[in-house]
């Protein structure tokens, strides 16, 4: 796997709290997390979602890999067993819990959301989140995921201005040497020409 930044600058199983929101993703039905929202805690009891953790929201097309790398980095699951992991079809928190020093929350996104649908609460979500990791699948046709990559940077720093990007460059295991670091390239040089045009 490959990593490209953009922007500002001992575990067990019993280390991690999960929780997870509801099929639909509009505000009325929690998605923005209003008042009508049950929120869920961490073993600990605090609120898993207004405690002072850094989040960290992974995003990224379906079928990118996204889920994967959670389970592999955080659960030291095989990578060869994410094969049969179901697809993301809600958000996924997850407090990380290594040591008194490492705690954050960690938010699985699937792939399928609409950041410009008018039910989507940007400001809730990108709003207190310390970092967006972006994952693209290198075996993949990544014109669409470049196009999702750039509109995910940009509404993200319209509504805070010091999120950190991180853009991890997934399944790259499956291409030749040179074929690994052309991808990289053209993708590092595409995803940089699209937000410098932006502005």
């Amino acid at each position: 796997m490959s990593m490209t930044s953009f922007g500002a600058d001992d575990e067990d199983e019993g280390a991690y709290g999960s929780s997870y929101l509801g099929n639909s993703y509009s505000k009325s039905a929690g998605f923005g997390y209003g008042p009508e929202v049950d929120t869920e805690t961490d073993a600990g009891g605090e609120d898993a979602i207004s405690d002072s953790k850094p989040r960290i929201l992974l995003m990224g097309l379906r079928r990118s890999g996204k889920s994967s790398i959670q389970k592999v980095v955080f659960h030291k699951m095989s990578p060869n067993e994410t094969l049969f992991l179901e697809s993301t079809n809600k958000i996924n928190k997850e407090i990380v819990s290594n040591s008194s020093f490492v705690q954050f929350h960690i938010w699985d996104f699937p792939g399928q959301i609409d950041f410009f649908d008018p039910t989507f609460d940007p400001d809730t979500i990108f709003g207190g989140s310390g970092a967006v990791i972006f994952v693209i699948d290198a075996q993949d046709d990544y014109m669409e995921a470049l196009n999702r990559l750039h509109q995910t940077v940009t509404r993200a720093h319209k509504v805070n201005p010091s999120i950190h990007f991180e853009v991890f460059i997934h399944k790259v295991d499956g291409l030749s040497d040179d074929n690994k670091i052309d991808t990289q390239r053209d993708i590092h040089q595409r995803a940089n020409d699209d937000l410098c045009d932006a502005g």
